[in-house]
């Protein structure tokens, strides 16, 4: 069984008013994935959940578990763009 799995490059998730947290390990985005706000539960996220499971016993890889995240972050419209959103609201 694994402990935990670092992998490069980390994804970028957007995390509350334009702040961008890295996930660089599979223990990360487990946590992650485990403090989502609980209103906010998705099937997506459940599967990611049980990637990081899976890839923690050894049963798949940390690429098909990223690919379960992605698909989580992109449902959830979390994945960092690089654009800041307050310094667009600035501008507009």
């Amino acid at each position: 069984m694994i402990e935990d799995l670092p992998f490069d490059p980390p994804i970028a998730v957007a995390v509350g008013a334009g702040f961008k947290r890295d996930i660089a390990s599979l223990a990360e985005m487990q946590n992650f994935l485990k403090e989502w706000p609980p209103a906010e539960d998705t099937r997506l996220q459940k599967i990611a959940i049980k990637a990081c499971e899976a890839a923690r016993a050894g049963h798949v890889t940390i690429e098909q578990t990223r690919r379960a995240f992605m698909a989580f972050a992109k449902a959830a419209g979390i994945v960092w763009t690089g654009v800041d959103p307050v310094t667009t609201l600035r501008r507009a």
